[in-house]
């Protein structure tokens, strides 16, 4: 399994190329429909084995909290252990044994949870991926197809008809398959949200508030991160855009192109966005932010332009 998610990012590439090849092929032959593809392969851009390293990091979460809950059962049984413990403090000592106990519980259970999250992620991506190979595999089919059959006059017409359907249904499969799969994807999002920030938020409702202090210490920390991945996935749905030559018609993106929504980019940004797609596949990062990912300190948080 680990071997296949390794490979799941080269196969994505892999795919990106030979999709890309076949629409400019298929373009040139008369079907510039499949085109509008090609974004889709941009964007299907993932790496699955770093969602499976993350399930692991949390599989051994859970295990180190497994290990000290039957640790402390054990010190706590030793200590406890007599008719002679049955005492105000004795009783006090267990209450607060037992919340602890029920805290490490806590724990294993959201970890386990996180890392299913994860390791759910890992198989829809690297999924996703493969059906986007086996549509690559068809486009370039189609492209070989296409291509030999304008040799003969009397089949071009037939060839480039039969694509055109086929390439109809491949978008509109592709459509339903990236609806169902951000779907899910945005429901393990809101799952590990709530694994994560809901018990701290739930202890600031009664009263607790050194969770929240906490998950606020950690937000700060991240802030860097948390702003190079916002623009890095700005930029990539832009460049994913910018391939497809036409402004966004869908979302917050379609409401801010407002009347030119759908309509062609102005001449010239789509090559632009072609040639920076080209150099994203060769340096496997966005072109303008891969390059200033912030730097990490060594108690985990990352560094503010101005530290």
């Amino acid at each position: 399994m680990t071997a296949v998610l390794g490979a799941g990012a080269d196969v994505a590439r892999y795919s990106l190329e030979a999709a890309t090849g076949a629409a400019l092929a298929l373009s040139a032959l008369g079907l510039p429909a499949a085109w509008p593809l090609v974004p889709s392969f941009y964007v299907h851009q993932y790496d699955p084995q770093a969602f499976w390293d993350g399930g692991m990091a949390w599989t051994r979460v859970a295990h180190d909290m497994r290990q000290a809950r039957t640790d402390v059962e054990k010190t706590v049984g030793d200590v406890t252990h007599g008719d002679a413990w049955h005492s105000e403090d004795g009783r006090a000592f267990d209450q607060r044994m037992d919340r602890y106990l029920r805290e490490l519980l806590s724990i294993e259970i959201r970890a386990v949870a996180v890392a299913t999250v994860l390791f759910l992620t890992a198989m829809l991506t690297m999924a996703m991926i493969l059906f986007m190979a086996l549509l690559a595999a068809v486009l370039v089919a189609l492209a070989a197809w296409v291509a030999v059959a304008t040799v003969f006059p009397l089949s071009a017409a037939f060839a480039r008809i039969a694509a055109l359907n086929a390439i109809i249904e491949m978008t509109a499969t592709l459509k339903s398959v990236e609806g169902v799969l951000n779907t899910t994807l945005h429901a393990c999002a809101g799952i590990l949200g709530v694994l994560v920030a809901g018990d701290v938020f739930l202890g600031a409702a009664q009263g607790d508030f050194s969770g929240l202090e906490d998950f606020v210490d950690g937000t700060i920390a991240q802030g860097p991160l948390l702003v190079w991945g916002t623009a890095n996935r700005i930029e990539r749905d832009a460049t994913a855009w910018g391939l497809g030559g036409r402004f966004p018609e869908e979302g917050v993106p379609g409401r801010v192109a407002g009347d030119r929504a759908g309509t062609s980019l102005p001449p010239g940004l789509a090559q632009a966005a072609g040639a920076k797609g080209v150099n994203d596949v060769r340096t496997g990062g966005q072109t303008v932010t891969g390059g200033l990912t912030p730097g990490q300190k060594a108690d985990g948080s990352y560094t503010y332009p101005w530290e």
